[in-house]
């Protein structure tokens, strides 16, 4: 178990979750191309799925389309603690050519960080975790202020993000390589170090410094990692 999990301060108190709005509208993790990975929750059920925010190229999901794509949680338990909310879930994605579609494994934990208007932070943590273990899974409030979290910008925010200056040049990919490079971002490399989120190659962690930096340098997030890896090749 991280210490990202160590149950060293006051914990929260879990309790039904269900009629609660935890988001509000869809949320959208910008990876390599254009298309994102997105949040989203209807009812009581959290989807996570790859697709097009709205006026991006491609087609969104509807209702009967989500049942099949991505990944499906039902929010079975939530605590929230200031601007976290912590989720207990149970994955409803049934496992292909198994003896056990439906594995005892099938429970962990979603932490939402309410960041402002903009994005919510997202994490998932305890994952393969059985029913027992889950409901008595808790975590600190101090975890929550101090851990690693993917940035999910709004569908409002994405489309003011559309409209930044796209990297087309070298000098402009360079730039915001040495915004990753100058330090300005060790605090959340330090953050998910200490998490240690389940993380391919750190491809998200990848993501996730391009987005920030790009922001900050008052570039478009939409496409640049495709855009950089071209132009600095």
């Amino acid at each position: 178990m991280t210490r990202f999990l160590l149950l060293v301060a006051v914990l929260l108190a879990f309790g039904p979750a269900q009629g609660q709005a935890f988001l509000t509208q869809d949320y959208h993790f910008i990876g390599r191309g254009l298309g994102t990975t997105t949040l989203r929750q209807s009812h009581d059920t959290l989807y996570l799925f790859r697709g097009y925010p709205a006026g991006f190229v491609g087609k969104p999901y509807s209702s009967s389309q989500l049942k099949r794509a991505g990944q499906h949680y039902k929010i079975i338990a939530a605590s929230r603690s200031g601007k976290f909310d912590v989720l207990k879930v149970e994955q409803l994605d049934t496992l292909a050519l198994t003896s056990e579609p439906y594995p005892e494994t099938r429970y962990s934990l979603v932490i939402l960080n309410h960041v402002d208007d903009n994005a919510v932070g997202y994490l998932s943590q305890r994952l393969g975790s059985t029913k027992a273990a889950i409901d008595t899974a808790n975590m600190s409030a101090n975890a929550l202020r101090t851990g690693f979290y993917f940035t999910y910008f709004s569908s409002a925010y994405m489309k003011k993000l559309a409209g930044l200056k796209k990297i087309s040049t070298k000098e402009q990919a360079q730039d915001v390589f040495e915004e990753i490079k100058s330090g300005s971002l060790k605090g959340v490399i330090d953050r998910y170090e200490r998490t240690k989120p389940q993380d391919l190659y750190a491809s998200g962690l990848t993501s996730e410094l391009i987005n920030l930096a790009c922001v900050k340098k008052g570039y478009s997030p939409i496409g640049a990692q495709q855009a950089i890896n071209a132009l600095l090749k």
